[in-house]
């Protein structure tokens, strides 16, 4: 009995341990790298979609970031350009990928696509139960998220230094136990 309560903790371990494992950029094998979608990359989102039960015509009709590891396309973030304002949508990822890493690469990712694009404004729509904007350091305003994108990143706001974030090792696990 008490074998398998140190397995399922140590199982448990590993989990909180990768999904608090640092973004990365870059092209290297395991390492994340964001970019806007380009037409080759229409097939490898419709299987995206695909795998999370929707529809592959979206990946022809609408406009993606995407995010690549090892050089396969791992997540998408559905995008639409407004006068000065770059705003986000849908966000669909390899399920067996890791969606919390992408999805903070992808949202701080389009942070700096933004500012290279020279919009002032990014928005994140609010989706339940997930908090990815807020963990790139976009801020909660009205029915969805905000972050200014005239000014550099500060260290503040990097994904790491997020306060969700910033919870020991122990104390999360602790909570998916569910003993906190």
């Amino acid at each position: 009995m008490r074998e398998a309560q140190e397995r399922a903790l140590a199982r448990e371990a590993r989990k909180v341990r990768e999904s608090f494992a640092p973004v990365e950029g870059g092209a290297v094998a395991g390492r994340i790298e964001v970019r806007w979608g380009r037409s080759e990359d229409e097939v490898g989102i419709a299987e995206l979609l695909d795998l999370n039960g929707m529809p592959r015509w979206i990946a022809f009709e609408e406009r993606f970031i995407v995010a690549e590891r090892g050089g396969k396309l791992r997540a998408a973030l559905r995008y639409r350009t407004e006068s000065k304002r770059l705003v986000l949508g849908l966000l669909v990822a390899d399920p067996w990928a890791g969606e919390r890493k992408l999805a903070q690469a992808l949202y701080t990712g389009a942070r700096d696509l933004g500012c290279e694009m020279g919009v002032a404004e990014i928005r994140a729509s609010k989706e339940p139960h997930v908090d990815y904007p807020g963990e790139a350091g976009y801020r909660k305003r009205g029915g969805g998220w905000r972050v200014d994108a005239t000014r550099p990143v500060e260290a503040s706001e990097e994904p790491d230094e997020h306060p969700s974030s910033k919870t020991t090792f122990a104390t999360a696990l602790l909570r998916r136990l569910g003993w906190r």
